[in-house]
């Protein structure tokens, strides 16, 4: 896994068009506590800075089970161009001793894999942590929807995965983090954590962003860093002649060059986030001339990219699935080459490789070098150290809280050892072959079987593996690096932050405008007024909570 899942829906839409703080762009709102008095009341809103968090964080103790052959720059992932030979065993002992079931709920992108009893790579897995583990696999897309009456209940699972992006529509998530879930500090602080080296090679920059309440609440999911891509299909793109996009002028271009109606296929898929970002607009908030703090979607790039971005849905441009639902598949129109254009999070061109190697080989998705509108200098967006969020269920008991930290230590296995191996591709010679290179194949069972589920029951170091698809490790590390140098930080970057619950209540309000605006049901004039009423109605509180931010920081 090499960055955010992929899955559009409205919620990561507008998270990201309106920021919040450093963590929007990751696709995450990381809550800290609260500022009224009640634990985790997410009111007010809260902000500390990352370095404060120390002393509840494990001790970093680094563990390479083999080296890159293309080391990230200026923060990019590193990669690696073929599988070793010889992996190495991280996790010599079973993590569950006492053989009770594990209970789980995590989200998947992909279609549901067979259950527990009725799919071998569970049981090989399984058998290697020692017990059963039963996922709950929701829906991806609806699954910020199912959190909260699940947390409102209070019946959770032993084990729950929490994407950043869904942690923004929940109401007092804080309050429930306190009274539903563990409190980790005991297991893992300093040094506890080398009982869990898996755990203890995650970066601790992402640890920061496990902490509510000033205890340690849950285990993160590192990421690479950047919240989009833009990808097209170049087997599509070489029928034609086309050539990736250099500038705005160029995107408007393929669009009346590739659509076409009668064949069913039309160029484009969402692009805004995307499109935002190439007219120059910031992640989140930016300081203007004075030293007030403007919002990203207070900028005339802003207002340049929404314009423009109306343009491909006015020219009919835009896949008719997507203008009629901004929430539409647009995995299954992607790979099935009815839109050719879209924008994704970075972990969903592997699966769709995945999805597509036995059923198109001639698929093809390749990312864009960013650029911008104007064909200058680009920018990219930085995001958070982590993005999505395992947590242990309250009053389990020390005993079985340890047995699951053993289990999320099996998933946190880095590549180039058995347990990432397995958790990944399943068992040799029944789930996947290898090719001559050493990379793994999957086979018909493993196809069926093998699915994205033990990857989020907590994170690993990042990296660019996957070279069984030829030429995706170099191409994804090229494009990692391009990106990640010209990234742009965030004012707020290294302070996490718990945007005010009424700030917040704006994001989806603003959402429905701009879609509205992007597909012609309002005039492109009342981009105005959704900015007043989102000023209005709290959003320049919003401005004032983040200034006093920046100054108790000192920036």
């Amino acid at each position: 896994m090499t960055g955010p899942v992929s899955g559009q829906t409205s919620r990561r839409t507008f998270i990201s068009l309106l920021g919040a703080g450093a963590a929007a762009t990751a696709g995450g709102v990381t809550l800290t506590g609260c500022s009224d008095g009640s634990a985790g009341s997410a009111t007010a809103g809260r902000a500390e800075a990352e370095d404060k968090l120390s002393g509840l964080l494990p001790t970093y103790i680094a563990y390479e089970s083999v080296k890159p052959d293309l080391p990230g720059e200026n923060g990019a992932s590193p990669a690696f161009t073929k599988y070793p030979a010889e992996l190495k065993r991280a996790v010599p002992d079973k993590a569950v001793t006492s053989g009770k079931e594990v209970s789980a709920m995590t989200p998947l992108w992909s279609p549901m894999p067979p259950g527990l009893g009725h799919n071998s790579y569970y049981d090989v897995n399984n058998e290697r942590i020692g017990a059963p583990v039963r996922f709950n696999i929701l829906n991806g897309n609806d699954y910020g929807d199912k959190l909260g009456p699940i947390l409102a209940a209070g019946n959770v699972p032993e084990l729950l995965c929490v994407p950043g992006w869904n942690i923004a529509g929940l109401t007092r998530f804080g309050q429930a983090v306190d009274k539903l879930f563990e409190d980790l500090t005991p297991y893992l602080a300093g040094d506890k954590a080398s009982a869990y080296p898996m755990l203890a090679n995650l970066p601790t920059r992402a640890w920061a962003y496990g902490v509510w309440n000033n205890q340690l609440k849950a285990v993160p999911f590192p990421s690479d860093g950047f919240p989009w891509m833009l990808m097209y299909r170049k087997d599509i793109f070489d029928q034609f002649g086309a050539e990736a996009p250099k500038n705005a002028d160029d995107l408007l271009a393929l669009g009346k060059q590739l659509t076409d109606a009668k064949a069913n296929r039309w160029a484009f898929g969402a692009v805004s986030d995307e499109v935002v970002r190439a007219f120059g607009a910031p992640s989140d908030w930016r300081k203007d001339a004075d030293g007030k703090l403007v919002n990203k979607i207070e900028t005339p790039e802003f207002k340049e990219a929404v314009a423009f971005v109306r343009k491909l849905f006015q020219a009919g441009y835009v896949h008719p699935e997507v203008v009629g639902n901004a929430g539409a598949d647009q995995n299954a129109l992607f790979e099935g080459g009815k839109l050719v254009i879209r924008q994704n999070g970075l972990g969903g061109w592997q699966e769709s490789l995945q999805r597509q190697a036995t059923i198109n080989p001639k698929y093809n998705p390749q990312p864009v070098m960013p650029f911008a509108h104007d064909g200058g200098t680009p920018i990219t967006w930085g995001g958070d150290p982590a993005g999505i969020f395992t947590f242990v269920k309250k009053g389990l008991g020390e005993a079985r809280v340890k047995e699951l930290l053993g289990v999320l230590n099996y998933t946190a296995a880095p590549f180039g050892t058995e347990e990432n191996q397995l958790y990944m591709y399943g068992k040799e010679g029944t789930h996947y072959t290898k090719q001559p290179s050493g990379a793994p194949k999957l086979t018909a069972l493993g196809q069926k079987e093998v699915s994205q589920t033990y990857i989020f029951l907590g994170g690993r170091p990042t990296a660019i593996t996957q070279s069984e698809y030829p030429g995706y490790v170099e191409s994804m590390s090229a494009w990692q690096n391009a990106a990640a140098k010209v990234q742009q930080k965030s004012l707020f970057d290294g302070i996490r932050v718990e945007q005010p619950a009424k700030m917040a209540a704006l994001a989806q309000p603003f959402d429905d405008a701009l879609q509205d605006i992007f597909r012609g049901r309002r005039p492109v004039s009342e981009l105005k007024t959704a900015i007043k009423e989102w000023q209005t109605n709290g959003g320049n509180e919003g401005r004032d909570f983040y200034t006093k931010v920046l100054s108790d920081n000192g920036r």
